[in-house]
């Protein structure tokens, strides 16, 4: 599968209801939003029509739920839908499958790569439940719009991975939140990814990350066996971030996702989606250390290098995964060793997460 069919098979959020996973997984439901007001839904067409509900609340029951057409055809609807309330939809097709979707990316105005990790099908052909659990980069620039949205969604908890520096120099706004808890630890970045910057070739940039990857499970143990805490305790909903929210954030998505059954090609999937949303032009604009008149230390790098630092290409995580797998017997065995999880917690986890 080549990494353009990767990205878009899993853009499109699936969550399955009922038993018919199969009708289900196929339908490639996708929630886009257009404007402020409007979203469009796409699914397989050959599904062929489909009755469309919507609910403010995810993962509602249908009984539950507002129509908004009762045969929808050609697998694609755009209905009138605003940003606040955030809506979730659920499309039921003639053909017997019936998937929710909502948006992924959250429309936010300040936000980058704010998005929900619901909607993957997982342990068991259940799904991980929309607007429980997020992910995120950098929350510095959020706006008092973006603040009351968030504040609509019931976010409980933020585990910021940033190191104290990083923190400092780019503070959330949801610091100052009532009701919001900031979990957050300093330590200090090690030398692994200075390492990235004398690559001289895509494979070498690939392992090199890769391998980074696996330094931050070491550096990042505390934070990450206390967000698994934290879902433990139903502290939920909550939101993981780092700067970009695709690194030390893209590790603590795949431990999250892996954990709760989500199969490797589809935790991949999601890891590569942060390029989408952000693309690697965005940061060589944007790097630290950038001014008027200088050029980003990223520039001078031979551009395939740049583009696996700055991006999320699939090889990256599939390499730290191996390895996991290889050093640790997997995500679920690397969880238990280092963040002390049990079967028993495991099983609340996926009882708690998973509809």
């Amino acid at each position: 599968m080549d990494r353009r069919t990767l990205l878009i098979g899993l853009s499109s959020g699936l969550t399955v209801a009922g038993a018919r996973v199969q009708a289900a997984s196929r339908l490639n439901a996708v929630a886009t939003r257009l404007d402020a007001s409007r979203v469009r839904l796409t699914w397989n067409a050959s599904a062929g029509t489909a009755r469309i509900l919507t609910s403010t609340t995810p993962n509602a029951n249908p009984f539950g739920m507002k129509e908004v057409a009762a045969a929808a055809q050609n697998g694609k609807l755009e209905v009138a839908a605003p940003i606040s309330p955030r809506p979730y939809f659920l499309i039921r097709t003639r053909s017997g499958g019936q998937v929710y979707v909502a948006e992924r990316l959250l429309p936010l105005e300040g936000g980058r790569n704010f998005r929900d990790l619901g909607g993957y099908l997982a342990h068991q052909g259940k799904a991980v439940s929309w607007g429980r659990i997020y992910r995120s980069g950098v929350m510095a620039k959020l706006t008092s719009n973006d603040t009351a949205y968030l504040r609509s969604l019931g976010i409980a908890v933020i585990c910021d991975l940033r190191s104290g520096q990083e923190r400092t120099s780019e503070p959330s706004v949801l610091l100052g939140e009532d009701g919001v808890k900031v979990l957050s630890k300093d330590y200090e970045m090690g030398s692994s990814l200075s390492k990235l910057m004398a690559a001289k070739s895509k494979d070498e940039a690939v392992v090199i990350f890769g391998d980074a990857y696996i330094d931050f499970i070491q550096t990042l143990a505390p934070q990450y066996k206390e967000m698994f805490e934290n879902l433990l305790e139903n502290k939920a909903p909550l939101a993981v971030n780092c700067t970009a929210g695709k690194d030390r954030t893209g590790v603590a998505s795949a431990l999250i996702l892996s954990v709760l059954g989500v199969d490797r090609a589809t935790v991949v999937a999601d890891y590569a989606l942060s390029e989408k949303f952000v693309p690697p032009s965005y940061y060589l604009s944007q790097a630290s250390g950038a001014t008027a008149g200088q050029t980003s230390p990223f520039a001078r790098l031979p551009s395939p290098v740049a583009e696996v630092i700055l991006g999320s290409d699939p090889a990256v995580m599939q390499h730290a995964l191996g390895r996991i797998d290889r050093e640790f017997g997997g995500p679920i065995g690397l969880a238990k060793k280092e963040f002390g999880l049990t079967d028993a917690a495991i099983a609340k986890l996926r009882a708690d997460y998973l509809v």
